[in-house]
């Protein structure tokens, strides 16, 4: 994004008139970021629960849910929350999580995959896990999920994850439609937890990416891959792959040594971009020789399949997370929560070359945008502005995560 040329040639004309200018004020003038009113990469996020995803309530015969609304309703009284827009008893009953029932609290609903819409009906896929509280490390199950079933002592709340599905008509209630992948049998690359999904609908068939685990299990070591699986139909049956289509590379000093998580995908160019989420060795957490935590690689095919190849630009963002990539125009937009660069929208043109283009609040937790149009070359169909999505959070006290809507309000400076 670049200012206006009329802007430019303002702040030449200024620097030309004095050489004395803040360094605040010097930052400003030589980066890409605006102001919000006139800034497209400038949304508020409104929040709101979903039914059926964690959240089994009546919002409608809640007695806070009521009280708080009748307040928001008096016009003459103080607005105690600000509430979604498009379905108020709803984004009430996330502001208020932790005062209401309705919650399952030994079911962990988590890192739901890009909504998309066939016909008439939303489908998302999720991470699921369920079972007593999680243990940790020490106490914490190591056999593998086919072995134990059922009877598992989790190490954390996204421990034993299977993935499913879950549709809707309105993307505010949610109906369970099963189980869509469970790990592999003992000893299979995937034995232990399949999750993070992403989805990728092209030539007439669906593709799941995941992150894979397999027992033994240390968090920190992994290692994890993504994997992909396949179906003629949103319902399944879905096909495995033989193998992962990622790995990790298994080198110390790299940021994707241990672990390649949360894909996300765009199609650009005719080609498939994987994004992912990078994590090294603990004991030597470095990238090109510095200190380096989590950052997210692309790697590149030419069938949904692979394949995947890694760019040599990787990683193309540094920090982030979870990945929450969407398309934007003809290039790619970035959401980071975590990093030295946290809490920022960045872009880039080309799909590898990001730069910050604004600063937020709010940011969701393993948020996915709502992919209009599905999954169509950007290069071809220039994407607009995402309108909303899904992520997942917590309540207080709670270890386990339930699913959450958020809209995006693309509203004016002074608004």
């Amino acid at each position: 994004m670049v200012k206006t040329m009329t802007y430019m040639i303002t702040l030449l004309f200024l620097a030309g008139c004095s050489g004395k200018h803040s360094d605040a004020f010097q930052r400003y003038s030589e980066n890409d970021l605006e102001f919000e009113a006139v800034n497209p990469f400038f949304p508020r996020f409104e929040f709101s629960e979903v039914w059926g995803l964690g959240y089994f309530g009546d919002p409608g015969s809640d007695r806070v849910i009521q009280d708080r609304m009748a307040a928001y309703r008096d016009s003459e009284g103080p607005f105690f929350i600000r509430l979604n827009r498009k379905q108020k008893e709803l984004g009430a009953a996330y502001q208020l999580r932790s005062s209401i029932d309705g919650f399952t609290d030994s079911i962990t609903f988590r890192d739901p995959s890009s909504p998309i819409k066939v016909g008439d009906t939303y489908h998302i896929w999720y991470s699921r896990t369920w079972g007593t509280p999680p243990v940790g490390q020490a106490k914490g199950s190591q056999g593998s999920y086919q072995e134990l079933k059922n009877r598992w002592e989790r190490i954390y709340s996204w421990d034993y994850v299977s993935i499913w599905h879950a549709t809707s008509k309105d993307g505010y209630h949610w109906e369970e439609q099963g189980l869509a992948l469970e790990p592999g049998p003992t000893g299979s690359y995937d034995d232990r937890c399949v999750f993070t999904p992403d989805i990728l609908v092209d030539n007439g068939k669906y593709y799941l990416y995941y992150q894979v685990a397999k027992s033994p299990h240390v968090y920190k070591d992994g290692p994890h891959h993504i994997a992909m699986a396949w179906a003629d139909s949103p319902g399944g049956p879905w096909h495995k792959s033989e193998e992962p289509v990622l790995y990790s590379t298994g080198v110390s000093g790299e940021f994707d040594g241990r672990k390649v998580h949360d894909p996300c995908l765009i199609k650009k160019g005719g080609r498939y971009w994987l994004y992912y989420k990078g994590d090294g060795d603990h004991a030597n957490r470095t990238q090109f020789g510095l200190p380096f935590y989590i950052g997210w690689g692309v790697a590149i095919a030419d069938n949904p399949e692979g394949p995947f190849v890694r760019s040599e630009l990787n990683p193309v963002v540094c920090g982030g997370h979870e990945v929450v990539i969407f398309p934007y125009m003809s290039g790619v937009g970035a959401m980071l929560r975590q990093g030295p660069e946290l809490h920022t929208i960045q872009y880039a043109e080309d799909g590898l070359n990001f730069r910050i283009v604004s600063h937020l609040m709010d940011v969701p937790l393993a948020g996915n945008f709502f992919r209009a149009g599905n999954f169509r070359d950007i290069d071809e169909y220039p994407a607009g502005l995402p309108e909303w999505g899904l992520a997942h959070d917590h309540r207080f006290g709670s270890q386990e995560t339930h699913i959450i809507r958020f809209d995006l309000i693309y509203s004016r400076f002074g608004d």
